[in-house]
């Protein structure tokens, strides 16, 4: 149960403590006052989304700590999972920061959102006017049918959680031998299909990079031919050839050798006629070997473009090609084999199968026979909440099974003797709809931990404020209950009383929490009767004569 809670700059609350009682927690004060801000604050300790806005003005940092007392052993076992120290004492703080940065502690430890949740996922219901909107979605209301019936459902859908894993497992490993006959057969003619394609093309590692290679230098072999050629007829073929110009120079100079320099340029002549016949030599070696053949390069190219198109089906390249095959084989070898293993697995299920609808058949019949019980239920508590006449049914329809089993749920109510059942969402107020929320929560009370009720009982008075009243305080006899009541019959079924109040101090709006006793309790319940300024000595009576009920 939920003993205290520190908040420090949350919303209008700069700093206070509220420590709270293991029954019924009545929370008072003005509209307006901040009632909502506690239970707000609740949620945000509890994993309840990080909100900026909700950090006071002015100020970095908010931060939250509540304390639980008499920790279950299932949470125990939760936080010795997550390596984090448990007694019978809880300790979760939650800040955050105005750059909305949020660090949660559990008893110490620093934890993430995700284990916050997991750890306190049981520990506080909240049940305001908004939560009876719930009852209106009928996907709701099976999880509700289940939730009164209690164990014997969790063992018929542990059951149905574990046909429909291995019916998932059966129907991976019929899926991965080619499902049924057809299937099976599309897929082998497929892979046959792949394997015939990549074996006719006659792949073999390095043949890409050989093509392309190949493919460049004829493509650019008439080019090559055409220069080379030019070349040679510059330096030699021509009548002016520069082979023959350098001869011609070199022998105008040959009778000059006495001369001073004319020797040694006759001998450089002589050298560079000699390089000029090497070179010519040379080229005439390219020209002899360089052949353009179009009918290569065509082929060369269909042939790249082949393997480029099985690359595009196969593979970045030719080795993931060829693995490629390799597998595409032995999968033909697998599906060719598996007819006897297929035969196996589909009896196998249809056993489960079978299972499945035994145990779904099962649970639909426990369901309809405790839907008796909780329709009946139901009905007396809202004729105890004075709606007498009520009709409330639980209406189920057939479907395929599912882990949840084969059943459909809807509620249908009436309100008055005589009219047709319709769905809640048809038919019912907002008021019927808190009461019937009421009436859920008090013939569950053995499945829930702290209920946080948020002005549940507004728009109610008289007799029926009444019947609420003792529900609520029925609910806390089992439950540590918090309650926001602007109701004086409700407020009067408290154990312990918490006071909200708004002032302003410093040019700042303040709002308190802090427990009351005595007298207080009986001026602020009286405050709710008379609603004026000056309370009445006719109302203080009337509360202190509430009080001793």
């Amino acid at each position: 149960m939920l003993s205290s809670l520190f908040i420090s700059n949350f919303a209008l609350i700069k700093n206070c403590e509220v420590n709270f009682n293991k029954g019924f927690n009545v929370i008072l004060g003005q509209s307006g006052a901040g009632k909502s801000i506690l239970i707000e604050a609740i949620s945000f300790v509890l994993g309840a989304k990080a909100d900026k806005t909700l950090l006071r003005t002015g100020e970095n940092l908010m931060k939250v700590e509540a304390v639980f007392d008499d920790v279950s052993e299932k949470t125990k076992s939760k936080l010795e999972e997550l390596g984090i120290d448990s007694d019978d004492e809880l300790v979760i703080s939650r800040t955050l920061n105005s750059d909305g940065k949020s660090v949660i502690r559990v008893n110490g430890s620093v934890v993430v959102l995700k284990a916050l949740k997991e750890i306190t996922a049981d520990f506080v219901d909240f049940c305001g006017q908004h939560d009876s909107i719930g009852l209106i979605n009928t996907n709701n209301h099976l999880a509700f049918l289940d939730k009164f019936i209690g164990s014997d459902v969790d063992g018929y859908l542990t059951q149905l959680d574990g046909y429909f894993n291995e019916l998932n497992e059966i129907e991976k490993k019929i899926k991965a031998l080619g499902g049924d006959d057809s299937e099976r057969n599309r897929l082998k003619e497929i892979l046959r299909f792949q394997i015939e394609e990549i074996e006719s093309a006659n792949l073999t590692l390095g043949e890409e990079e050989e093509l392309r290679d190949k493919f460049n230098y004829i493509s650019s072999a008439e080019k090559i031919s055409e220069n080379v050629g030019e070349a040679l007829n510059k330096i030699e073929k021509d009548n002016f050839s520069a082979s023959s110009l350098v001869f011609e120079a070199k022998s105008a100079l040959s009778t000059l050798g006495e001369f001073q320099n004319i020797s040694e340029c006759q001998d450089r002549l002589e050298s560079v006629y000699f390089e000029l016949k090497d070179i010519a030599e040379t080229l005439e070696g390219v020209l002899d070997s360089t052949n353009y053949d179009p009918v290569e390069l065509e082929r060369i190219d269909k042939r790249l473009d082949l393997i480029k198109d099985l690359k595009r089906k196969y593979g970045k390249n030719i080795e993931e090609i060829l693995k490629f095959l390799d597998d595409a084989k032995q999968r033909l070898e697998e599906l060719s084999g598996s007819e006897e293993l297929l035969v196996k697995l589909s009896v196998q299920k249809g056993a489960v199968l079978n299972k499945i609808a035994e145990t779904s058949s099962k649970l639909s019949t426990l369901r309809k026979e405790k839907a008796h019980g909780l329709e009946k239920r139901i009905e007396n508590e809202l004729n105890d909440l004075q709606m007498k006449g009520t009709s409330f049914k639980v209406n189920f329809e057939k479907c395929e099974p599912t882990r949840k089993g084969q059943d459909l749920v809807k509620f249908i109510f009436s309100a008055n003797v005589g009219e047709e059942l319709k769905d809640l969402s048809k038919t019912a107020s907002g008021g019927e709809l808190s009461r019937l929320l009421l009436a859920f929560k008090n013939i569950m009370l053995d499945k829930e931990s702290t209920v946080v009720f948020d002005e549940i009982d507004s728009g109610i008075s008289g007799q029926t404020a009444g019947k609420v009243a003792e529900k609520l305080k029925n609910i806390s006899k089992y439950l540590q209950t918090i309650c926001i009541t602007h109701t004086p019959v409700v407020a009067s079924k408290g154990d312990e009383f918490i006071l909200v109040e708004k002032h302003t101090e410093n040019g700042e709006t303040i709002s308190t929490a802090r427990s009351i006793k005595g007298e207080e309790i009986v001026k602020e319940i009286a405050g709710l009767i008379d609603g004026n300024e000056n309370i009445s000595t006719t109302a203080l009576n009337h509360a202190k004569e509430l009080l001793s009920k």
